[in-house]
């Protein structure tokens, strides 16, 4: 008999939510379907209704009610304030994953040239040949701006959830700070008995 995995999501700001709340749900569905064995019905990823910049109290509060609601929340940082994800696991009552890429969030969005296919006349010549050279980019956000640029977006952060819908998993999957994360993920489930 199935039983529902309600996922969760804090963040440090929104336009990680928009990006990584796409990926972590459609990760989780592909691990349902590659699983025979699999026992979960997937619910969307939840968000914390703050973020960091609301201020450290309220950013604490709200990720303790998102994991009252939850069967598993990812708690994401960037690499700098990796330990400050690591602290609010302590606070969040359901099973945590700490998601933390190698520099920022927006390194992972420039692994996969074919998930800007959808923005007509991005630069993808500026992209990273491969995947893993992704992360050590030093300048993500700064790298994102100059591929969409010549499409003439000035915002990239309202590409953000079509790029985590667009970007594939398997691309994503040949990133060092993403495959710990998957693996730590699968792990979780095992622990929590969906896998």
């Amino acid at each position: 008999m199935s039983r529902p995995l309600v996922p969760g999501l804090v963040a440090e700001g929104e336009s990680d939510h928009d990006f990584l709340r796409p990926v972590i749900f459609r990760f989780l569905k592909e691990l349902l379907i590659e699983n025979p064995a699999a026992d979960f019905d997937l619910s969307e990823t939840l968000s914390s209704t703050c973020v960091k910049k609301h201020g450290k109290e309220r950013f604490t509060e709200a990720a303790t009610k998102l994991g009252k609601r939850c069967h598993l929340v990812f708690v994401h940082a960037d690499h700098n304030e990796a330990h400050e994800a690591v602290a609010l696991k302590t606070v969040i009552a359901c099973r945590t994953v700490v998601l933390v890429p190698e520099r920022e969030t927006e390194s992972w969005m420039l692994a996969d040239p074919d998930a800007f296919a959808k923005v007509r006349g991005a630069d993808l010549g500026s992209l990273p040949k491969d995947p893993a050279a992704a992360e050590r980019v030093a300048e993500p956000k700064a790298m994102l701006a100059k591929v969409l640029r010549p499409a003439g977006i000035t915002r990239p952060t309202d590409y953000f959830g079509r790029l985590g819908e667009d970007i594939s998993l398997q691309v994503l999957g040949r990133i060092p700070a993403f495959a710990r994360w998957a693996d730590e993920t699968k792990e979780a489930l095992k622990g929590l008995g969906y896998l």
